[in-house]
């Protein structure tokens, strides 16, 4: 295993059957069926694409291991779930919470990899008694600087959610002295970066913010281009980004590289592919719900994997700047319905665990 560097990778789940899903979606849906549905959206368009494992449930503990071993096998040293808190919604839980309960902490071979949480979705502070209990316990909880990981996706929402400012900043201050009490140490606080859109200074400061990072380099810095971009002019721009990040926040910013963003596949077949059109989840009566918009964009080409290694290599060289721990995120293992999987495809393969393997180890 990579010792030297926290190669961590976004781990989304939607790939798995769960009541939510069925009482919305219909009974068994899954994330998988809008990728069976894509199609192409321009002369050589890789659409649909299909993954060399099947259209895997990731909720069951076998398939988790072939996940873990895949991915330690490659350099890849960490896991980053995807999580929101729903205790009992009726439904068997929140999805992400059953790829990470049911699948990763179930597998014989979970050792091999650390896991930690990215916060997207609702919360109240009996959620903190919960991560205490079932995750920091854990000995392969993973640690930065040596504080448990835990990172918002939108800390926007994430403080309304939490009433404000001041009433937020003070459960953070319950959570982390629950974490003492409990003798596990202290917490590592980090930020996606994209979901700050005003007080930067004041809300680093009342919420104890440790660092900040990038989930997706779409959220800074779309595929330059009309319909479609090269992936390496994508990749120039959004790494651009990456030293003004630590001085704006005034934390260590962890770098973040993505595979690639096609988010097609999220566009029903019998609609057109319009620019800034809408993110859409279809109901069980046929009619479509809208998340959120505009999302529609320019879709990354030519993402090779000799194109990724690339930008792996310049997140490397910017990790070992940190005077901390040298982490470096991936966005993503499954997100394959916008376009970036290490999961191993029917293009590529292998090879963009290969190109971690070959650049970190």
């Amino acid at each position: 295993m990579n010792k030297d560097y926290e190669v961590a990778v976004y781990h989304w789940s939607n790939w798995h059957p769960y009541g939510g899903n069925d009482a919305s979606r219909g009974k068994g849906w899954t994330e998988w069926e809008y990728l069976k549905d894509a199609i192409p959206r321009f002369v050589g368009h890789k659409q649909p694409r299909k993954p060399l494992w099947g259209y895997i449930d990731d909720s069951k503990p076998e398939v988790a291991a072939m996940q873990i071993d895949a991915a330690a096998d490659h350099g890849v040293t960490s896991f980053i779930y995807v999580w929101g808190w729903s205790p009992d919604d009726g439904y068997g839980g929140h999805g992400n919470q059953l790829a990470l309960e049911k699948g990763f902490l179930m597998a014989k071979n979970r050792e091999r990899l650390k896991f930690g949480l990215m916060w997207c979705g609702g919360w109240k502070p009996e959620a903190f008694d919960y991560i205490i209990g079932n995750y920091f316990s854990r000995p392969n909880y993973l640690r930065v600087d040596g504080g448990l990981y835990v990172s918002v996706y939108e800390m926007d929402k994430f403080i309304e959610i939490g009433g404000g400012l001041e009433a937020t900043a003070e459960a953070l201050r319950a959570f982390r002295e629950k974490t003492r009490k409990a003798g596990l140490g202290e917490i590592h606080f980090a930020a996606i970066e994209w979901g700050f859109r005003k007080n930067i200074d004041e809300l680093v400061k009342k919420l104890s913010i440790d660092s900040v990072t990038t989930y997706a380099w779409c959220h800074n810095a779309l595929p330059p281009g009309e319909l479609t971009a090269a992936y390496k002019d994508w990749a120039k721009e959004a790494m651009g980004y990456w030293p003004g990040f630590a001085t704006k926040f005034g934390v260590p910013y962890h770098p973040s590289v993505s595979v690639g963003w096609d988010p097609s596949p999220r566009c029903p077949a019998s609609m057109p592919y319009t620019i800034g059109g809408p993110l859409m989840y279809h109901r069980l009566d046929g009619t479509y719900e809208i998340l959120c918009e505009p999302y529609l964009s320019s879709i990354a080409v030519d993402n090779t994997p000799d194109q990724f290694r690339i930008a792996l290599l310049e997140a490397k060289s910017y990790a070992d700047k940190l005077k901390g721990t040298k982490m470096v995120a991936i966005y993503a293992w499954n997100e394959w319905t916008e376009g970036s999987n290490l999961e191993p495809d029917d293009i590529y393969g292998m090879g963009y665990l290969e190109a971690i393997k070959e650049t970190f180890g």
